[in-house]
């Protein structure tokens, strides 16, 4: 197995039983320790993806070689947010604040629609890629062409959330209104489209 891969599972696979003796033996700083070491695995992982251009947490060099390139790059960087978010995440629990940050969020949702933005973007470039040029008609056909329109749907809502997530930084109020009058709107249209089904 490669170090990298060995370090940066093993801080995953040892976060998880923190985390796991930290619930079971009511130790809320060995949680905490947990969450950071898996933030750490997947963040080293991210780094060694972006820097090598080739994809982490591969147990041996010759593994997804044909996603090297742009896609291990994609999907690094990915890593990086998802570990980043992670860490943050225990540091706010160590800090005591989790309950207040959820709430905050829940109230305040920019960030988590611009991270999540980010992440289904970045999840659908990858499906529009071809890994190597694979080619073939049945291929293109069957598997390509329809994998890059779930991509291009998939990218096309990134945009769109990392769109509400700017538009609810800048204008909060009228955010909020949007949301709140966007059942109405949804169960107006659907008795319309009723309506002309019946007609």
């Amino acid at each position: 197995m490669r170090l990298y891969a060995l370090i940066e599972i093993a801080a995953m696979v040892v976060g998880i039983v923190a985390m796991i003796a930290g619930g079971y033996f009511a130790l809320p700083k060995g949680f905490q320790v947990g969450v950071s070491l898996i933030g750490a695995g997947i963040l080293l992982g991210g780094l060694e993806s972006i820097v090598t251009r080739r994809m982490g947490f591969r147990v041996s060099e010759d593994a997804f070689e044909a996603y090297a390139g742009a896609p291990s790059v994609i999907a690094g960087l990915m890593a990086l947010l998802v570990g980043t978010a992670v860490i943050a995440a225990a540091y706010v629990l160590a800090d005591g604040q989790w309950h207040s940050t959820v709430h905050h969020l829940t109230r305040r949702p920019a960030p988590v629609l611009i991270v999540a933005g980010l992440l289904v973007i970045g999840i659908g470039v990858l499906m529009m890629l071809n890994p190597r040029g694979r080619s073939g008609l049945a291929w293109t056909l069957l598997v390509r062409v329809p994998r890059s329109l779930l991509g291009l749907v998939l990218v096309a809502g990134g945009l769109a959330g990392i769109g509400l997530g700017a538009w609810e930084w800048r204008e909060p109020l009228a955010y909020d209104r949007f949301v709140s009058s966007l059942p109405q709107k949804i169960e107006r249209l659907g008795r319309a489209d009723f309506r002309s089904l019946m007609n």
